[in-house]
């Protein structure tokens, strides 16, 4: 079935949810997962201030790097409860190609991910990262949905 699973994580509750999700695939298939969380640098560029005060923008990259780490490490603390071999990749850069182009690269065979619920203008504007990956993927897409309030 799915021997490398791909799971996208931010460490909100829907990417909990999700990693949760992909780990009980990984087990029940004898699979593997690789955590994949994305520091999103475009956006990160475009917030006031950034460019005008280079050791704001450093340390903005810093504690984005560390809640990388953090989300990556819940996963791997859920694939380590289920006996489930792990493996985890922190990049930079847009979060939907990074996540397409590191899936194909790690030879992951499934990718899952959550999906923020976003609608109307704010979904036109600003476009979603899992219809993004799903639009561009050559493996299979699981989306989760976010967790309703």
């Amino acid at each position: 079935m799915f021997k490398k699973i791909m799971v996208a994580t931010d460490g909100s509750q829907t990417s909990i949810r999700t990693a949760e999700l992909a780990v009980g695939l990984a087990r029940l298939s004898g699979g593997s997962i690789i955590a994949i969380y994305v520091v999103d640098v475009y956006r990160l560029a475009h917030l006031p201030g950034y460019a005008a005060f280079p050791s704001l923008g450093s340390r903005l990259m810093e504690l984005m790097l560390r809640e990388g780490e953090l989300a990556i490490s819940e996963v791997g603390n859920m694939a380590s409860d289920e006996g489930v071999p792990f493996d985890s990749i922190i990049a930079e850069g847009d979060p939907s190609q990074e996540i397409v182009k590191r899936s194909h690269k790690s030879g992951a065979d499934l990718l899952v991910l959550g999906r923020i619920g976003r609608s109307g203008l704010e979904k036109i504007m600003l476009g979603c990262v899992a219809e993004k990956v799903v639009s561009h993927s050559k493996i299979p897409v699981l989306i989760v949905p976010a967790v309703s309030k």
